[in-house]
């Protein structure tokens, strides 16, 4: 083979070579990429759920706090609940939107790994109002729950409210720190992680 053959073969073959190593690197960051989109799939559906939740609450306990309407003791936790499943709502409606507006294909990885940042931090801001909430949202929902379900006047029998907020207290908090550590947490730590490695490949690159 002349010289000119061996030096077109090796173009040829230093070229093909160079096409899979960008194709390679392609698959990865796709691959990367589509494993990061679907770990945020877990947290976008419990905010859906958590939105289609508070909104029957806020439909029920308001028809609730309006049939009791001359019975302040009854209506106006009713009214505190309804309140307060409009502020989770609000805050769904925004971790939702930020979830389904992070552009995974479209966008760079130092703005990806930004975007996901920004979000880690706007979870953590909402949650502790949310955690807030829960034992105030426990005290008032069972005046105006046990009256429109079971006609039961619930401030007659002090012992068994106080039984009911306590037990109600042991599952809720426990549950929702679950939920924050395996939903959310996890899911973003997992989606930081596969950022992190995509961005040492690249940069090995």
């Amino acid at each position: 083979m002349e010289l000119d053959e061996l030096k077109s073969a090796w173009t040829q073959y230093d070229k093909k070579l160079t096409e899979n190593l960008k194709l390679n690197e392609e698959l990865i960051r796709k691959m990367n990429l589509n494993h990061s989109k679907k770990e945020m799939q877990k947290p976008l559906f419990s905010e859906l759920l958590n939105l289609t939740t508070m909104f029957i609450c806020v439909v029920y306990f308001t028809a609730s706090s309006i049939r009791f309407i001359n019975e302040p003791k009854f209506c106006i936790p009713g009214f505190i609940i309804v309140a307060l499943c409009l502020v989770i709502v609000v805050f769904s409606v925004i971790k939702t939107n930020r979830i389904l507006n992070i552009d995974y294909y479209g966008t760079s990885l130092i703005e990806l790994q930004k975007d996901i940042s920004n979000l880690k931090k706007l979870i953590l801001i909402l949650r502790k109002y949310e955690f807030y909430s829960i034992l105030i949202f426990l005290i008032v929902i069972f005046p105006i729950s046990f009256k429109s379900i079971l006609n039961i006047d619930i401030y007659q029998n002090i012992k068994l409210y106080a039984i009911e907020v306590i037990m109600a207290s042991c599952i809720s908090f426990p549950l929702t720190i679950w939920i924050n550590k395996y939903l959310y947490d996890k899911k973003i730590e997992n989606v930081e992680k596969l950022l992190d490695d995509l961005n040492r490949f690249e940069k090995e690159e």
